[in-house]
């Protein structure tokens, strides 16, 4: 089923929001904190080496970025981040990339929504082409 939302409501994201805001209240299930404070994220960043970059402070301005790209929208409800593994690999050979994969599948992940803290630490070459229509394949978004 594709549903195309208008732009000049908000967005897409927005859009999507408030279909499952109304599909919740049809269902007559109590909204979830989460949902009411709008969309829930997964967070994924990344450090590719410990020796050269401390991964403490890599993971909060990776994290700060996410929550600042996401104030209004949304709150980050669970984290993934790869520590001293390469941008290079593919997301399936990075172990939590890897279970951020796994996820989508689950029907109750908890997330709806995969905010990075910078591009360039998540994705390199194509990645980003490979994952957007596995990401919406399982009608989640980036």
């Amino acid at each position: 089923m594709t549903v195309n939302y208008k732009q000049h409501d908000g967005g897409l994201l927005s859009g999507w929001v408030n279909d499952q805001r109304r599909s919740l209240r049809r269902s007559r299930r109590t909204p979830t904190a989460a949902l009411a404070s709008g969309v829930r994220f997964a967070f994924y960043g990344r450090v590719s080496t410990e020796d050269f970059q401390d991964h403490a402070s890599s993971r909060a301005w990776q994290r700060n970025a996410a929550n600042e790209l996401i104030a209004g929208k949304g709150i980050i409800v669970v984290e993934f981040f790869d520590r001293g593994h390469s941008r290079r690999l593919a997301w399936h050979n990075r172990p939590q990339a890897a279970a951020l994969l796994m996820a989508l599948a689950d029907a109750d992940r908890g997330f709806d929504a995969v905010v990075v803290g910078e591009y360039e630490r998540a994705f390199f070459g194509d990645q980003l082409n490979q994952l957007l229509p596995l990401l919406a394949e399982h009608g989640v978004q980036l």
